[in-house]
C-alpha cells in the first residue's frame, strides 16, 4: 500500500509539475500569442502603411508620368520654338547682312552723289562767270552798236549835206558857163579810215557773210535784219543787241 501511495505521490508531483509546465508554457504561449497579435497589429497597420504608400506611389507615378508627359510636350514644343528662333535669327543675319549692303551701297551713292553735286557747284560757278561774261559782252556791244549807229547817222547827215553842196557847185558851174559841161560823180566816194580798212579777202568772207541775212539801207546806212526778233543791227554787228542772236560765232570774244 505504501508502494502503490508513494507511486501516486509521485505521479501527482510529476502530474502536478507538468501541469504547472503546462501553466507557464500556457502562460507563455498566451503571451507569445499577445505578442504575435501585437505584431499582427503592428504588421497590419504597417500593412495599412504600405498600402497607402503604395496608394500614394502610384499617384506619384501617375503624376509623374503625367508631369513626364507635360515636360515631354513642352521639351517638343520648345524645340520647336528652337527651331523658329534659329530660323528667325537667320532671317535676321540675312537681313542684317542686306541692310549693311544697302547701307555699303547708300554710301557709295552719297560719294558718287557729293561728287556729282561739286562738279554742279563748279559748273554752276562757271554758268554764273560765263553769264556775267555775256552779259558783259553784250552790254558793251550794245554800246558800240550805239556808238556805230549814231556815227551812221552822222555819216548819213554827212552825206546828204555833200549831195546838196555838190548840187549847187553844179548849178553855180552851169551859170558861169553854159558850154562848159563838168562831170561830177553822183555820189561821194566814201573815205574810209584806217581802222576800218581791211584786206580784200576779209571783205570779201564779210561779204559772203552778209549775204547770209537780210540787209536794209537805212538813211544810207546798210543794216542787217535779225532773222530771230526782226531788229535792225549794224553791218559790223557781231549779235543781235535786243535778243542776243550771234551773226559771227567764230568772231565771239
Amino acid at each position: 500500500m505504501n508502494g502503490d501511495s508513494l507511486g501516486n505521490i509521485d505521479i501527482l508531483d510529476q502530474v502536478q509539475t507538468y501541469l504547472a509546465k503546462l501553466k507557464e508554457k500556457d502562460k507563455v504561449l498566451k503571451e507569445l500569442e499577445r505578442q504575435l497579435k501585437e505584431k499582427e497589429n503592428e504588421l497590419k497597420a504597417k500593412e495599412e502603411k504600405l498600402a497607402e504608400a503604395e496608394k500614394r506611389i502610384k499617384e506619384k507615378e501617375s503624376f509623374l508620368d503625367k508631369k513626364s508627359a507635360e515636360l515631354e510636350e513642352y521639351a517638343r514644343k520648345l524645340e520647336e520654338k528652337g527651331k523658329e528662333i534659329e530660323a528667325k535669327v537667320a532671317e535676321l543675319n540675312n537681313k542684317i547682312a542686306a541692310v549693311a549692303n544697302a547701307e555699303k551701297t547708300l554710301k557709295e551713292y552719297e560719294t558718287h552723289l557729293k561728287g556729282l553735286r561739286e562738279e554742279m557747284e563748279a559748273k554752276v560757278a562757271e554758268l554764273k562767270n560765263f553769264e556775267e561774261y555775256i552779259k558783259k559782252s553784250i552790254d558793251e556791244m550794245i554800246a558800240k552798236q550805239r556808238e556805230i549807229l549814231e556815227k551812221g547817222l552822222d555819216i548819213a547827215k554827212m552825206q546828204t549835206t555833200l549831195s546838196d553842196l555838190r548840187e549847187k557847185m553844179i548849178q553855180a558851174v552851169q551859170g558861169l558857163s553854159g558850154e562848159v559841161k563838168v562831170e561830177i560823180p553822183k555820189e561821194v566816194p566814201k573815205v574810209e579810215t584806217k581802222e576800218e580798212e581791211k584786206p580784200k579777202e576779209e571783205e570779201k568772207k564779210e561779204e559772203e557773210k552778209k549775204e547770209e541775212f537780210e540787209t536794209i539801207i537805212v538813211d544810207g546806212e546798210e543794216m542787217i535784219k535779225c532773222p530771230q526778233c526782226g531788229t535792225l543791227n549794224s553791218k559790223d554787228a557781231i549779235m543781235c543787241y535786243n535778243c542776243g542772236f550771234v551773226f559771227r560765232p567764230d568772231e565771239l570774244p
